[in-house]
């Protein structure tokens, strides 16, 4: 009995020694282990306001609140954080406060500096949003080509970062961009451009594209820009000139025709009549210098009251001088004394014929050793001879009336015979030819 209580004693007093050192063994690491300890947590300072918060993941497109050019005028932004915030390193922390102070700039109604700003954010982070608040300013600005450039670059950037699918607003802002194209061109100063002759090809800064041909308006930017002039026959041009900006120009330039021209000489019987080349009056006859013409082929038409009209096609070759001879006639001519005279001839010479026929009738009834018959083949032979002269007269004057060339005294054009002395090689073999040459 007192041996079973000593053991109880004893493994009583074992137990109560070596719970304790168990228990600390537990709770100490090893010699060698380092023990860590749990960092306190550190108060995270608010992001501060930007246009758009940038996200974690680059390829995001603009948020939902920016959906159109037309949903607002404010640019997008978020609840800024307290200004005392401290600005970290990082670039995208930079730009999201580089943002807050565009924001800032818009709603005082600085949208040129507000546009800056936005743009120095995209500078320090890209991101789309950054893009469309500039595109903004810059349309509040009045900043119009700005603006369609940034709203441009906006849905590049935007489907660049999804992967090739474009913003939800896209149909919206190309919309727009045309929009601002249209105001951009129309801000610009008015150019009118014109010429003597009128109808030249215009080109501006680029010698291949054409604008259309004076007179033409158009608008320009502020700055020097070149024209070039193009008109067939003339020679080329070409001039700088000065755009001032919201300053309309007006210019105008003398074209130099192209020395390429033929000479061109017209004779006419009739004085007073107009000479035209190519349907417009250049002289009135008698006229005889040389008319210069552009080289080519001319109609040339000469003209009077009362005369036909005369119509000639010629082709003028650059430094000779090509004549056309012209001879006008009354388009009624009136009955001449040779036509009257004709037809009495005619008359008489029919008539004589007709008596030498009766007389020979008459002499056959004689006998012909009669003095009656005698008398009567004599006379026949006499009708005979004056009727067929009569006839042919009469038929020669109304041959000349119908061929007669008749012109009225007053009118006609006398030209003198005028030698003109010509020499040269000869057409055939190797010899020299003198002689002259008259006209009339």
């Amino acid at each position: 009995m007192m041996r079973s209580v000593l053991q109880v004693v004893v493994l009583a007093t074992l137990t109560g020694l070596l719970l304790p050192a168990v228990a600390q063994a537990q709770v100490q690491p090893p010699a060698d282990q380092v023990q860590v300890v749990a960092p306190e947590a550190v108060p995270v300072a608010a992001p501060e306001a930007v246009p758009v918060a940038a996200p974690e993941a680059v390829p995001v497109a603009a948020p939902d609140p920016v959906t159109s050019t037309a949903v607002g005028d404010a640019p997008v932004s978020v609840e800024a954080a307290p200004s005392e915030a401290p600005v970290a390193d990082d670039p995208k922390d930079k730009s999201r406060a580089m943002g807050v102070q565009g924001q800032a700039l818009y709603d005082q109604g600085q949208f040129i500096q507000a546009a800056a700003a936005f743009e120095a954010a995209q500078v320090l982070f890209s991101h789309p949003s950054n893009l469309f608040n500039a595109a903004k300013a810059h349309e509040k600005a009045a900043e119009y080509d700005k603006a369609a450039a940034s709203y441009q670059s906006y849905l590049e950037l935007a489907q660049a970062q999804n992967n090739g699918t474009a913003a939800n607003d896209a149909a919206d802002v190309e919309r727009t961009i045309e929009v601002l194209k249209e105001k951009a061109f129309l801000a610009l100063p008015e150019v009118t451009i014109d010429s003597d002759p009128s109808g030249a090809e215009i080109y501006v800064d680029d010698p291949v594209k054409v604008l259309g041909s004076t007179p033409y308006a158009t608008h320009l930017p502020a700055g020097t820009h070149k024209v070039f002039l193009k008109k067939k026959g003339h020679q080329g041009f070409e001039r700088e000139f000065v755009v001032r900006s919201r300053d309309a120009l007006r210019l105008a330039f003398a074209m130099e025709k192209i020395k390429n021209d033929g000479f061109v000489r017209v004779y006419t019987n009739i004085r007073k009549a107009r000479i035209y080349v190519d349907g417009k009056v250049v002289a009135v006859s008698p006229f005889d210098d040389p008319l210069p013409v552009e080289a080519g082929t001319h109609q040339i038409v000469v003209e009077k009251e009362d005369y036909n009209q005369v119509s000639r096609t010629v082709e003028i070759r650059a430094g000779v001088v090509t004549d056309v001879k012209a001879e006008l006639k009354l388009g009624r001519k009136s009955f001449s004394w040779r036509g009257g005279l004709g037809i009495t001839s005619l008359i008489l010479g029919g008539g004589s014929l007709g008596t030498g026929f009766w007389l020979r009738s008459m002499a056959n009834k004689e006998w012909n050793t009669s003095s009656d018959y005698k008398t009567y083949k004599q006379w026949t032979y006499v009708g005979y001879g004056v009727g067929s002269g009569l006839l042919g007269i009469g038929l020669a004057l109304l041959i000349w009336e119908g061929a007669r060339k008749e012109v009225r005294p007053q009118d006609l054009v006398l030209m003198e015979k005028i030698p003109m002395p010509v020499a040269g090689p000869a057409p055939i073999g190797n010899g020299f030819m003198l002689g002259a040459t008259a006209r009339w």
